[in-house]
């Protein structure tokens, strides 16, 4: 199936659009003021998306980090469809047709044993279960999804399609079958699967163990077509146990970014499934994947033989106390200086940009709009919302200002999903999100290829 992609003009500060019922507000300032017709586009996906009446708790179950992936000239999209099945679209960019397959040999169910978590692994609608994607050096694309304590649910592509996208005609018979592992034994309690790469490295994260407040963290490698490690005692970085608390946490880390070849991990920590339990940003960082150094460049932990533990010295780079407001979530990223940036829930409320000096390693922060961080390819560190593309200097805390508003109702029926990977390649932002069945992307050029 394909779509057509539809591109809206942006000669006038307001433009409405019946299809989407939106508009988008260019920003006077200077800084915006780049922003012209020629730099903002909107296409649809397709009309299929999971409707919001088949999930009984109402939650918003498709895009996430993942959920929008370029790889050599294309990009990708990856949802959960009106079929109850993952649906993944390709189209060529700048502008080309979308096209959409939905896979057909699994669907989303209420009573389907889904894994040994009991009745949380048998939920449905729950927002843990979105479908998330990568695409590896080697052109496979990786599917994982329907995950909330749940027996793995994973896929990809039979050949090498992405890395010569024209040469296959886009059908459900260019992936394989759903497995439950990942060349090893069987691996269950899994949840918040994610995908990671720098166009070289390609790693996988996955909670195994147990729930919040108790629950593991583990990473995979993948290169030349295996994982390696693929087992879940091999992949285990973070341990769930420490000497605090009721002698167990779990760590929920913004997705793990691999920059010129170095692992960066932020993350903080939560003692119980009451989200006012959550304390603490933590911070390490590998160059191999397997030995892992706090922020002070200390050897912390060996993946596999020795874990990080919420005790483990030099770990906590920002120490915030159980009881406040700050809340697991937010986003992390690392500029082409090698800065490290998170953005999250402070301990007040209010957002909060922690940032890493790649030099003096030291960590400072200030108070800042609330979004997702992407690192632009130069000096400029992006934050967007439902409503805004922000921009601000990747050093120091420099003024925000906003480059572009968008009427959230795109996203009134879904969460916000950000291609993570494109800006890098071609200078543009990408996000996607869906208003009814209507699944739709919105580009922004921000900077030259």
């Amino acid at each position: 199936m394909s779509i057509c992609s539809h591109r809206i003009p942006m000669t006038m500060k307001r433009i409405g659009h019946a299809l989407y019922g939106l508009y988008i507000v260019v920003a006077s300032s200077s800084l915006a003021s780049q922003l012209t017709d020629e730099n903002i586009s909107i296409s649809v996906v397709a009309q299929n998306g999971m409707p919001k009446h088949i999930v009984k708790l109402g939650s918003r179950w498709n895009f996430g980090y993942g959920s929008l992936w370029t790889h050599k000239g294309w990009q990708y999209a990856a949802y959960w469809d009106d079929a109850k099945q993952v649906s993944i679209a390709r189209r060529e960019l700048p502008s080309g047709d979308w096209s959409v397959v939905s896979l057909p040999d699994y669907q989303r169910t209420e009573s389907g044993d889904r894994g040994k978590g009991g009745r949380k692994s048998r939920g449905f609608g729950d927002g843990h279960e979105k479908v998330v994607m990568g695409i590896s050096p080697d052109g496979i694309i990786h599917l994982s999804f329907d995950h909330h304590l749940s027996t793995l649910r994973y896929r990809t592509s039979l050949e090498p399609v992405a890395n010569n996208p024209a040469a296959y005609e886009w059908t459900a018979d260019l992936f394989g079958p759903v497995q439950d592992n990942l060349g090893g034994h069987k691996i269950t309690f899994v949840t918040y699967p994610s995908f990671s790469t720098d166009g070289e490295h390609f790693a996988l994260y996955l909670r195994l163990g147990g729930g919040s407040g108790s629950a593991n963290s583990h990473f995979f490698a993948y290169k030349d077509g295996k994982w390696s490690p693929n087992t879940e005692k091999n992949s285990q970085l973070i341990d769930k146990r420490w000497s605090g608390g009721n002698g167990t946490v779990n760590a929920y880390p913004h997705v793990m970014v691999i920059h010129n070849g170095r692992r960066h991990l932020t993350w903080c920590w939560r003692d119980t499934p009451d989200s006012s339990t959550c304390h603490d940003l933590c911070y390490a960082y590998s160059d191999d994947g397997i030995t892992w150094k706090n922020s002070r460049g200390d050897v912390v932990a060996e993946k596999g033989k020795r874990f990080i533990a919420a005790d483990t010295p030099g770990i906590a780079v920002w120490d915030i106390p159980p009881g406040t407001r700050f809340l697991n979530g937010g986003s992390m990223a690392v500029d082409a200086d090698g800065r490290v940036h998170v953005l999250m829930r402070g301990e007040d409320g209010p957002y909060v940009h922690f940032q890493r000096d790649p030099t003096s390693w030291e960590w400072t922060r200030k108070k800042s709009a609330s979004g997702k961080l992407i690192a632009g390819k130069g000096r400029y560190l992006y934050i967007i919302s439902n409503r805004e593309l922000m921009r601000t200097l990747t050093k120091g805390f420099g003024k925000i200002e906003t480059i572009a508003s968008v009427n959230d109702e795109l996203f009134k029926d879904s969460s916000m999903g950000i291609d993570r990977t494109r800006v890098q390649q071609d200078g543009w932002i990408s996000v996607i999100g869906q208003s009814g069945k209507t699944v739709s992307v919105v580009d922004y050029q921000v900077e030259n290829r």
